[in-house]
C-alpha cells in the first residue's frame, strides 16, 4: 500500500493505518473522483502558505468572537480545513433518506401525543430517562422542527458508498452555525479554485431558513418573537448561540433573564418583549428550574418550547432500533437508509445476547451525549471492559449494543518538516434537516452539506468533546 503520493513540486504523504475504506484515496493510492483538484490546489498553496492560512483562519474566527463582545478567549472549535466531498448522486439518496426518517419521527411523536403509538415497546419507553410519563405531551403538528442525524459511510457494491444512520439528535442539534463559518473559510481562503470548479452547493441563507422553521411553531408565524436561550459565556458553544440569534433575528437570552408574567406569558425582562418560541440551547432541567411556570406556559399554549418535554425521547438510543419500522408502519414506505444492527438491553433476549458477547460489541448509554459512556469492546483492555460491564449490570435497561462498524475514513491534514501529511482518520457526517412549513407537517428540507467530524488518529469516536475535529462537507452541483 503506497504511503506517499507526490504531485507537482510539493510532496504529500498519505499515512494509511486503519482498515476502513478511505474516502480521499483508492487502495492503490490514487485520488478518488473530486479529490484530484483539491490535492493539486493544496500543493499549489504549499506548506508555508498553508500554515499562514491556518493562522489567518484562526484570526478571522477570533475576530468574529470579539465582534460579539466575547473577550478574553483565544480558542476556536478544532477544525481540519481539508474538506470532504459527497458526489451529487450519493447526496440525493442521503437527502431523501434523511427527509424520510424525519417524517417518520414526527409521525411517531404525533401518535405518542395522541396515545396511539404502537411501534416502540412499552418497556423501552417506560425505562427511558428521556421520557417522563407523568408530564403531559404537547408537541404540536410538527413535533420536532430541526434534527441532526449522525451518519457514516460504508463500502457498497461496485465501489460506491452506502450510508448508515447511527444516531438522531433532536434535543441539541449542534451544527448549522459552525457549518456556515467553516464553509466561508474552506471555500474562500483555503480552496477557492476547487470550490468554484466543482460548483459546490452553497449554505447562504440557511440560518435564516432555520429561523423561519422555528417561528412556524407559533400561530404568529413570521411575526413570532424567537428567543435563543443560552447557558451563557461558560458554554463551549456560546459563540454559536450569538450567531444563531444574530442571523435569525432572535433574542439571545439566559434562563435568568426570562420570567412568566402575571398573565401567564413568557417575558424577556431586559427587552420587555413577550416570547412566542423558545429555542433552548441549555439543559432542560436547568431551563425549567430557573424559569418557574415555563412548563405550564408551554402546556397551555402561551409559548412553544421547541424541544418540548418528552420530544427528546427520539434521541434515546433505545428508540433508535425501531425507526425503520416507524417508516414502514406510519409512512407505508421502505427505509431508504439503514440502521446499524442494535440490541436493546431493555429487552431480555437482547440483554442475554449482549452479556454473552460483551467483549465483541460496542455498548452505549441510551441517553448519553458527546461520545461519553461508550465502550468499544475490541479496543478496550480487559480491565476497562470489566469496569464497564459492572456499570451495565447495575442498570442494564439504560444501555444498547451494536457490532463494531467498519465505516469510512477521511484525512487530517498536517504539515511536518516542510511537507504535507494526510493521516487516515475515522469520520462521520452530521446532516441537518428542517421542517419549515406550518401548513404541511410532512415537508422536510435538508441542508445541502454536512458538518463532518473526524476522530483523533487511531480513535473511532468522532465527537468534538472527545478529541475530534470539525470538517466542511461539499456537495458538488456539477
Amino acid at each position: 500500500m503506497p504511503r506517499g503520493i507526490g504531485y507537482n513540486r510539493f510532496s504529500v504523504r498519505f499515512e494509511r493505518k486503519l482498515p476502513g475504506p478511505n474516502e480521499v484515496f483508492f487502495p492503490d493510492g490514487s485520488p478518488r473522483p473530486g479529490y484530484g483538484p483539491l490535492l493539486e490546489e493544496l500543493e499549489e498553496t504549499g506548506p508555508a502558505r498553508w500554515l499562514e492560512r491556518l493562522e489567518k483562519a484562526r484570526s478571522l474566527l477570533l475576530e468574529e468572537q470579539r465582534s460579539f463582545g466575547l473577550l478574553g478567549g483565544d480558542r476556536t472549535h478544532p477544525t481540519d480545513w481539508f474538506p470532504r466531498i459527497v458526489a451529487a448522486p450519493d447526496w440525493e439518496r442521503l437527502e431523501r433518506g434523511i427527509a424520510q426518517r424525519m417524517r417518520a419521527l414526527n409521525a411517531f411523536l404525533r401518535r405518542l401525543e395522541a396515545g396511539k403509538e404502537e411501534v416502540v415497546p412499552p418497556e423501552v419507553l417506560e425505562s427511558s430517562i428521556l421520557y417522563d410519563q407523568d408530564t403531559p405531551n404537547r408537541f404540536g403538528p410538527v413535533p420536532v422542527r430541526q434534527v441532526a442525524f449522525d451518519v457514516v459511510a460504508v463500502e457498497g457494491g461496485a465501489g460506491g458508498w452506502e450510508y448508515v444512520v447511527i444516531e438522531e439528535n433532536a434535543k441539541m442539534p449542534v451544527g448549522l452555525a459552525p457549518m456556515t463559518r467553516r464553509r466561508a473559510l474552506s471555500a474562500g481562503l483555503f480552496f477557492p479554485k476547487t470550490y468554484e470548479g466543482l460548483g459546490v452547493r452553497g449554505l447562504d441563507g440557511w440560518l435564516g431558513r432555520l429561523g423561519e422553521a422555528l417561528r412556524a411553531a407559533s400561530p404568529r408565524g413570521r411575526e413570532a418573537t424567537l428567543a435563543v436561550v443560552s447557558g451563557g459565556p461558560g458554554d463551549q458553544f456560546y459563540l454559536d448561540h450569538h450567531i444563531y440569534a444574530s442571523e435569525m433575528g432572535a433574542l439571545l437570552a439566559e434562563p435568568g433573564e426570562l420570567e412568566v408574567d402575571g398573565e401567564g406569558y413568557l417575558v424577556h425582562r431586559p427587552s420587555g418583549r413577550r416570547v412566542d418560541v423558545v429555542y433552548e440551547r441549555v439543559d432542560e432541567d436547568r431551563l425549567y428550574a430557573e424559569v418557574p411556570g415555563l412548563l405550564r406556559c408551554h402546556l397551555e399554549g402561551r409559548v412553544h418550547v421547541l424541544f418540548a418535554p418528552n420530544s427528546e425521547v427520539v434521541d434515546d438510543k433505545g428508540v433508535y432500533p425501531f425507526i425503520p419500522e416507524m417508516v414502514r408502519r406510519y409512512l407505508g414506505e421502505e427505509p431508504i437508509l439503514e440502521n446499524a444492527r442494535t440490541w436493546s438491553l431493555a429487552i431480555e433476549e437482547d440483554r442475554r445476547y449482549v452479556m454473552r458477547n460483551f467483549e465483541r460489541l460496542v455498548v452505549k448509554s441510551r441517553g448519553g451525549y458527546g461520545g461519553k459512556e461508550v465502550m468499544i469492546g475490541p479496543e478496550e483492555s480487559a480491565e476497562a471492559r470489566e469496569r464497564f460491564r459492572r456499570m451495565v449490570e447495575s442498570n442494564p435497561v439504560e444501555y444498547i449494543a451494536q457490532p463494531p462498524l467498519e465505516f469510512s475514513t477521511h484525512v487530517l491534514c498536517d504539515v511536518e518538516e516542510g511537507e504535507f501529511v494526510l493521516r487516515d482518520s475515522y469520520a462521520d457526517y452530521r446532516v441537518l434537516a428542517l421542517a419549515p412549513d406550518p401548513q404541511d407537517p410532512d415537508v422536510v428540507e435538508v441542508v445541502p452539506g454536512a458538518l463532518a467530524r473526524v476522530a483523533a488518529p487511531g480513535r473511532r469516536i468522532t465527537n468534538i468533546s472527545s478529541g475530534g475535529k470539525m470538517k466542511d462537507t461539499w456537495v458538488p452541483g456539477r
